[in-house]
């Protein structure tokens, strides 16, 4: 079984400071996300697991978001998620490789709008390893789509964050049976 880790949406607009779509921001922070993606990222790495980097973004036009989603007509309205702004590029501190793969997602699943499943499919992946946010979206909707497409799901648990607490805890139980769940640790432990 061919393994990836695949980390979504570590961008200024949703995780950064001063975001225009960040309610995960507290979350992520109190919980690390940024320099466990980095610890998780430089294990798979070395253990020559490929570590897929899925963000969401849209022309500046917004000719490519999908019409009926209220979320992303909200989106459009404050100008969020615009792929030439700022608020498109990774956090700072996230250490993204230039050899890594990275995806722009169109929509809320890491699946939506690109060639994500193909490039898993032509590299013989089966196992996928989850993380990032928000775990409400992103996340729960990434793991279904995966799971419904034949992948052995992983979430990295600690590695994933959503508004409060509660919605992370709620989204985790909502996956269970569905996917494994998992941490940075374990995950550190696979060679």
């Amino acid at each position: 079984m061919s393994n990836a880790l695949i980390i979504i949406d570590l961008i200024e607009d949703i995780i950064g400071k001063n975001g225009l779509s960040n309610s995960s921001y507290q979350q992520t922070k109190a919980r690390n996300i940024v320099e466990k993606a980095n610890l998780a990222a430089n294990h798979a790495r070395n253990q020559n697991i490929p570590v897929i980097w899925v963000k969401v973004g849209f022309a500046d036009n917004y000719h490519d978001i999908p019409m009926g989603s209220p979320m992303f007509q909200q989106a459009k309205n404050i100008g969020a998620l615009k792929l030439s702004s700022s608020g498109c590029h990774w956090v700072s501190d996230l250490e993204v490789h230039f050899r890594d793969p990275v995806m722009i997602k169109k929509g809320v699943s890491a699946f939506t709008g690109n060639h994500l499943h193909k490039w898993l499919v032509d590299n013989d992946i089966t196992q996928l390893y989850i993380g990032g946010v928000s775990t409400v979206k992103a996340i729960q909707s990434s793991a279904r789509q995966a799971h419904d497409l034949g992948y052995h799901v992983t979430v990295l648990d600690d590695l994933c964050a959503a508004p409060t607490p509660e919605l992370h805890e709620q989204s985790i139980q909502a996956l269970e049976g569905m996917v494994t769940i998992s941490s940075v640790k374990e995950f550190m432990q696979l060679k």
